[in-house]
């Protein structure tokens, strides 16, 4: 009956849909809150139980646990063994998510060893503190229910309720669910409040059109300002940083004092913690909000967004680390690619290496590298540039305003290349206009008269003389511009 039930309520939503995740504020009664943090111990004991389990079996040379044999073991027959009996006054479905949730966390261990998986090395799963882990519990589709369906969760809408927690738990519906839940975690943050997060399968609509015409956006982001964009109509705007922890660090300093001075295992060290807690939930509440808010203004606004690819791990290893993670640039750039993905906008990413503040946006000279006081130079062309201002408008460069079209390109124009800081000249043109942009992965048409950086391939100019009546020949590259001034034959 319950899988009839649930695939009756997933044929509603049949067609393209995106997975997304919507949390909502919860407010559990004294006895429900109790009932949940019994959850999270559970939950922490059965995922530690693994840990140890596949530890052992690894010491002794045995095969590695699997989720399926590993949640009988745990789980199932532990909930009858009397040592571990308390364990069947938990929900079996939060439980088995545990295990599972600790078998994938071996699992990715084992593919980023094996070099599955790209980026920096997974580390070996370690158990779960008891202070420090965060606590939560997953809640399978068939062990939760919303009092009157998904589609009662309006203002004042119906209670959640979960399994073996006899009270309903009053949720704050601030915005209704779009479509059908398959899963919900609950957790409790460090300063107390209680959460809900629900998967939810979201029917896939039309984009939004922009609310100006078309337009591009170029994106540096900085500390002297938090983001500086030139904007393909010839507009520009600078972001000012907001700094908020900076803001907030003496009140964070007396929390911290206050906490230290108090007895630890104390009832008053429990409060200090959850004030210490809620001051930097403040600050990293308001960091999100400048985030989402600068994102969505970007994404409704523009067409597509260009913006640099920076190593952001490694640059908060120096001697700017708070400053960089006060700006919070990844949450950013993370917010900014959902948005664009939500709302059909293009976003181009520049090659990392790509100088966009060595070279001159005017006439394509490279200056070379400059220490970060300088904010403003003057290029030998004679222009004087403000250092932020010429990194976006280079950027800007990188991705105009195009229309994704069909057919191909000749290939004997590209050939493939790896754009490294010393490359040659970054301005490549290609005479009819037609280029594939980096990291695009599709065929573009942009007009002839627009400069285009080079990315994952290399476009080369199909004769002097076209490059000449298509650019202005101060734009052009040094090379062609040395060629069109000495032509081969005259002297």
């Amino acid at each position: 009956m319950r899988a009839d039930a649930r695939a009756k309520k997933r044929a509603e939503h049949d067609g393209p849909v995106n997975v997304r995740r919507y949390s909502y504020r919860i407010y559990p009664e004294p006895e429900a809150a109790d009932d949940l943090r019994r959850v999270f111990g559970s939950c922490r004991f059965v995922y530690n139980s693994y840990i140890a389990l596949a530890r052992d079996r690894f010491a002794a040379g045995a095969k590695h646990p699997s989720a399926y044999d590993a949640a009988k073991t745990l789980v199932t027959e532990a909930r009858k063994d009397p040592g571990t009996e308390w364990l069947a006054e938990v929900s079996h479905a939060a439980l088995s998510a545990a295990v599972h949730d600790a078998a994938d966390a071996y699992q990715r261990f084992f593919d980023s060893a094996a070099g599955k998986i790209k980026g920096r090395r997974v580390g070996r799963p370690h158990f779960k503190s008891r202070r420090t882990a965060r606590k939560s519990a997953r809640f399978a589709e068939d062990s939760f229910t919303i009092r009157g369906g998904w589609k009662n969760t309006r203002r004042g809408g119906g209670g959640l309720h979960l399994a073996n927690i006899d009270q309903d738990i009053h949720v704050n519906w601030h915005r209704p669910l779009p479509g059908y839940q398959s899963a919900a975690t609950v957790r409790e943050d460090p300063d107390g409040k209680f959460w809900v997060s629900f998967i939810v399968r979201v029917p896939v609509e039309a984009p939004k059109q922009p609310t100006r015409g078309p337009r591009t956006a170029g994106i540096d982001v900085g500390l002297t300002d938090y983001a500086s964009i030139s904007y393909s109509d010839g507009t520009r705007e600078k972001i000012a940083n907001p700094r908020h922890y900076r803001q907030a660090e003496e009140r964070l300093g007396r929390a911290d004092k206050n906490l230290s001075r108090k007895t630890p295992g104390s009832n008053n060290y429990a409060k200090a913690k959850r004030a210490r807690a809620r001051a930097h939930r403040r600050v990293a509440n308001l960091r999100e909000n400048h985030a989402r808010q600068l994102a969505s203004k970007l994404s409704r606004e523009n067409q597509t967004v260009v913006v640099e690819t920076l190593n952001i791990a490694g640059m908060a290893h120096t001697n700017m680390a708070k400053s960089i993670n006060d700006a919070g640039w990844g949450q950013f750039l993370r917010f900014l690619e959902e948005a664009c993905t939500r709302k059909g906008v293009d976003l181009v990413k520049a090659p990392r290496f790509y100088a966009s503040t060595q070279v001159c946006s005017i006439c394509g000279e490279s200056g070379g590298k400059r220490p970060l006081n300088v904010r403003t130079w003057q290029c030998p062309c004679g222009v004087t540039l403000d250092r932020d201002y010429n990194a976006a408008t280079n950027l800007l460069a990188a991705g105009p305003g195009f229309t994704p079209v069909d057919g191909t390109l000749d290939s004997s124009l590209l050939e493939p290349f790896r754009m490294k800081q010393e490359a040659t000249d970054p301005r490549l043109f290609l005479a009819d206009g037609s280029v594939p942009l980096a990291g695009a992965r599709r065929q573009v048409q942009i007009p002839g008269n627009t400069r285009v950086f080079g990315g994952s391939w290399k476009i080369r100019v199909l004769s002097v003389e076209s490059a000449e009546n298509l650019f202005p020949r101060a734009l052009l590259p040094t090379g062609i511009r040395e060629k069109l001034n000495h032509p081969p034959g005259r002297h």
